[in-house]
């Protein structure tokens, strides 16, 4: 049972932060998404054992997010299904993670912080939500989502919230739920984007 989780394409906040956090795709956002969604209408091998054949379109109710969906939509053939717990943290997720002594001293343990630990539980429903909904189709799930939710999402599978990663702009991650186990197959497949267009 696979899920992948793409990252919406560059948005206009990321050039010039504001007060308004839920905007809309950047030009270069667009073409970012244009491309991916090109991709996916060439592509149904990721390689050698994973196929591209998400039977599913979810979106975060983000305009960023239900932008570039719309282009996976188009050469997809298939409806973008709006679901809510795959919306952004509303503050930076990373400042939320807990932090070591030194690079291999153990993780010093103790409560997360609060927002985190909400946050996490959102990202662990939207998890189960998509899961569920491979579960019923028999076939992979593609979400259209956020940074934050995606790592916080790959910590679960990971059973650990010690680290932390960068992701870039309309790159595609995946996971697979397979003999009792998660397994993370990719992380920011982006052979879509050239390097010009490529952006965190």
């Amino acid at each position: 049972m696979k899920i992948f989780l793409a990252r919406h394409g560059q948005s206009q906040w990321q050039l010039n932060p504001s007060q308004d956090w839920d905007t809309r795709l950047s030009d270069l956002g667009h073409e970012q998404a244009r491309r991916l969604g090109e991709w996916c209408t060439g592509h149904r091998l990721l390689d050698a054992e994973s196929r591209f054949e998400p039977g599913t379109l979810r979106a975060s109710p983000l305009k960023r997010a239900r932008e570039t969906a719309g282009y996976l939509a188009e050469s997809l053939q298939l409806p973008v299904e709006v679901q809510p717990s795959l919306t952004e943290a509303t503050f930076r997720v990373a400042s939320e993670l807990p932090r070591a002594a030194a690079p291999f001293a153990p993780w010093p343990g103790g409560e997360l912080p609060e927002r985190y630990t909400a946050f996490r539980a959102q990202a662990a429903a939207a998890l189960e939500e998509l899961t569920g909904v491979a579960e019923a189709t028999g076939r992979p799930v593609l979400a259209v989502t956020h940074g934050g939710l995606i790592k916080t999402v790959l910590r679960i599978v990971a059973e650990t919230d010690s680290f932390c990663l960068k992701l870039y702009n309309c790159a595609i991650n995946a996971i697979e739920w397979k003999d009792g186990r998660w397994r993370i197959l990719h992380v920011n497949l982006w052979d879509h984007l050239p390097p010009e267009l490529r952006t965190t």
